[in-house]
This record gives C-alpha cells, sequence and structure tokens, in this order.
C-alpha cells in the first residue's frame, strides 16, 4: 500500500514539475515575444540632418533587435521645444531626445560650457574632447542633478554662422541690433559682449520673429537656418564660424532602468553609428549649402573673425564668476 501511494506522489509530483516547467517555458516565451516601443523627439525641421540621423537611429534599432524594440521619433518640436523635452526625460515622460548641447545650461551650469564662441576649433576638435575626460565629466555632473544619461554628446550639429538683414563685418555692425538666440544664458552672455542685443525666441517660431521684424539677426549652422527658411528673410550670410555646435542624444533614467545589458548596448551602438551618417550629412551639406545660397540671391560676408574672438575673450573667465573657465581650458588643451 505505502508502494502504490509513494508511487502517486511520485507520479503527481512529475505531473507538477512537468506542468511548471511548460508554464515557465510558455511565459519564457512570450517575454521573448514582448515589443518596447521608445519614444525620441528633437526640435529640427524634418529633412534637415539631424531629422535623419535621429530616423537613421530608429531603423538601426528596430533592425538589429529584430522588430523587438521599436522607436517612434517626433521632429520639429512635436513634443515641446528642447527645455521640455529636458523635462520630460527627467520625469519620465520622454524616453529619449536628440538636442543641441548648449540647452542643457538651462539645468547644468557647467553646460553651458558648449556654447562658448570659439570654444571647439573644428569638428573633430569638438568630437575629441566630448568623448574624453571633458564629457565624462559633463555626463556623470548631468546625471547627478538631472537623472539623464547621456548616450552620446559628440553629434556634429553644425558650425553656426551668423545671418542679418544688414552686413555684419566687426562686432561694432552688431551694436544695437536684435540677435535671436537659444534661451540659454551662456548665448545671452556672449553676445551682449558682442554689442548685440540678445532676443530669446524659440526654434519653431525663428522664421516669423525674422519676418515680423521681432529680431534682425539670427544664428544656426547652414542646414538648420536653410530648413527653417532663414535665406528668405535675411540676406546676409557673416561667416563668423563662432561656434562648432554638438547634439546630445540623452535617455531618461526611466528608460535606462527598464533595459537589459544587451538592450542598452544595442541601443549606444546604434547612437553611435546613426552619430557618423548624420555627421557626414552635416560636412557635405555644409559645402553644398553654402553655394546654394550664394546662387539664391544671399550676400556671403567674410568678416573680421580675429576681432570676433577679441571681443568675447574675457568671458569664460567672467561668466558666472569664472565658473567654467577650468573646463573651457580642458577643452583648449585637448590637442
Amino acid at each position: 500500500m505505502l508502494s502504490i501511494r509513494s508511487s502517486m506522489k511520485s507520479s503527481a509530483k512529475a505531473a507538477i514539475t512537468a506542468m511548471l516547467a511548460t508554464t515557465l517555458l510558455a511565459g519564457g516565451s512570450a517575454w521573448a515575444q514582448q515589443t518596447m516601443t521608445l519614444r525620441i523627439g528633437q526640435n529640427i525641421a524634418v529633412g534637415t540632418p539631424l531629422d535623419l540621423g535621429v530616423k537613421r537611429f530608429a531603423k538601426l534599432v528596430e533592425e538589429r533587435s529584430g522588430g523587438k524594440i521599436k522607436v517612434q521619433d517626433y521632429p520639429a518640436g512635436q513634443l515641446g521645444n528642447e527645455q521640455q523635452m529636458i523635462e520630460g526625460m527627467q520625469i519620465g515622460t520622454l524616453d529619449m531626445a536628440a538636442i543641441t548641447g548648449s540647452t542643457y545650461g538651462n539645468v547644468l551650469p557647467q553646460a553651458n560650457v558648449l556654447g562658448m564662441l570659439y570654444a571647439f576649433r573644428d569638428p573633430a576638435h569638438m568630437r575629441k574632447a566630448l568623448e574624453g575626460p571633458v564629457g565624462d565629466e559633463l555626463a556623470d555632473a548631468l546625471l547627478e542633478k538631472t537623472g539623464i544619461h547621456i548616450i552620446s554628446s559628440s553629434w556634429y550639429y553644425g558650425t553656426r554662422q551668423l545671418t542679418s538683414n544688414k552686413p555684419v563685418k566687426t562686432p561694432a555692425d552688431l551694436e544695437g541690433m536684435k540677435l535671436r538666440v537659444v534661451p540659454v544664458p551662456i548665448f545671452e552672455a556672449y553676445w551682449r559682449a558682442m554689442g548685440a542685443t540678445p532676443t530669446p525666441v524659440d526654434f519653431k517660431d525663428l522664421f516669423t520673429a525674422l519676418q515680423t521684424h521681432v529680431v534682425d539677426a539670427q544664428e544656426n549652422p547652414l542646414a538648420t537656418m536653410k530648413g527653417a527658411g532663414v535665406h528668405l528673410v535675411n540676406k546676409y550670410l557673416s561667416l563668423t564660424d563662432h561656434l562648432v555646435s554638438n547634439v546630445i542624444v540623452g535617455m531618461s533614467d526611466d528608460l535606462y532602468g527598464r533595459l537589459s545589458p544587451e538592450q542598452l548596448d544595442l541601443i549606444k551602438t546604434a547612437v553611435r553609428d546613426a552619430g557618423v551618417y548624420q555627421d557626414q550629412l552635416v560636412l557635405d551639406s555644409e559645402t553644398e549649402l553654402l553655394a546654394e545660397l550664394k546662387a539664391g540671391g544671399m550676400t556671403v560676408v567674410q568678416p573680421d573673425k580675429a576681432a570676433f574672438r577679441e571681443k568675447v575673450k574675457d568671458v569664460p573667465n567672467t561668466f558666472e564668476g569664472g565658473l567654467l573657465a577650468d573646463l573651457y581650458n580642458k577643452i583648449q588643451a585637448v590637442e
């Protein structure tokens, strides 16, 4: 009898074990089939290199994950301006954003160094500085202050140039000129030092602000200004080369914590590869666009860049009591 009972118990145990194993396998299979959809925002017009770079990132992630991770991109400020996208990542309502690095100066004082005029000599210098200790320092500070993870800080946004409704050859030509600036403290400080009247205007309102003379001038990379139609309202382009501008691809802590190491590595690699693609688009477009803008009727001015540099040389030591002088000098030291 005991033998029969023992046999029955063994059979029941085996059946339960088999049932649990089947359930676990089914659950594992279901989990493996789950998909994740990420939202990424950016503030620049559709068809610009940044927009195309974000779309390439989305495509790479979906392809490399076998469709398990999908990326929904929202261009042209559909999710708000850059400051609102930063806030979205902070509270976890937005997964990722690709926005100009200097915008982070609103939430992290050290990030204002990214808006310091003539800080970077060229795109290669910017990339080397931000992929090294300077970039690590900024990433650590941003994570501690905001909870936002920097996935890349070295996408090349373009070299910023000045457009206006009258020729600008020297800083003296900026006196009294209402210049649209990114609403970031360092930009306002620099252009005020130049003699202009810095006027913050959100990018999506830039064309209207120029058209209605709310502002007289603006500064942006060539691809960005072309995408916004700036050339239709400003007829003078001054090649000041005043800022080699970067894009930070950031990620919310909420998403970061939900990703497996493998998923995170896949996304980081896709950001890197999409960045290489986007950077080349910008570099190619800068040469082509200069010729196109000339042919379209813009007057290209070769300004006295040495005079511009001289006018702002003391800003690193005076902005917020010299808070950024050390970081600025570290950038300058990068060979």
